[in-house]
């Protein structure tokens, strides 16, 4: 794609979106674009590697944690007693600790997108 096709792209968007590649689950943030000659090199947040095989060693990047940190402030402000928060927290250690990092992502956007059904 051309720069210009993807300008015209950008300017027709009516807000401020994050440039990502990758699931919509486990998005890659853009962080870093330099060109030379003809290219424009666009530089992503710790993707995992095709070949690293069945275990991924990349931890957690920054928006991931972020969705974390707000999973937990849920856990904080419901209206429970304290032993089902310590649970809860609890949980999501041992479901972090057991599973790969995407594995965590993937499990609070699916958490994400049913509290936010269940709103409407």
């Amino acid at each position: 794609m051309k720069a210009s096709e993807f300008i015209h792209i950008l300017n027709a968007l009516p807000n401020d979106p994050e440039i990502v590649t990758g699931e919509i689950w486990l998005p890659e943030r853009l962080l870093q674009v330099t060109s030379s000659d003809d290219y424009l090199f666009c530089q992503f947040d710790n993707a995992p590697e095709e070949n690293e095989g069945e275990e991924e060693g990349r931890g957690f990047v920054e928006h991931e944690l972020s969705l974390i940190k707000s999973h937990i402030m849920q856990i904080f402000l419901e209206k429970a007693p304290l032993e089902h928060k310590r649970d809860a927290i609890l949980a999501l250690i041992l479901y972090a600790h057991e599973h790969t990092s995407a594995d965590v992502v993937e499990m609070l956007e699916q958490l994400s997108l049913q509290e936010d059904s269940e709103e409407i």
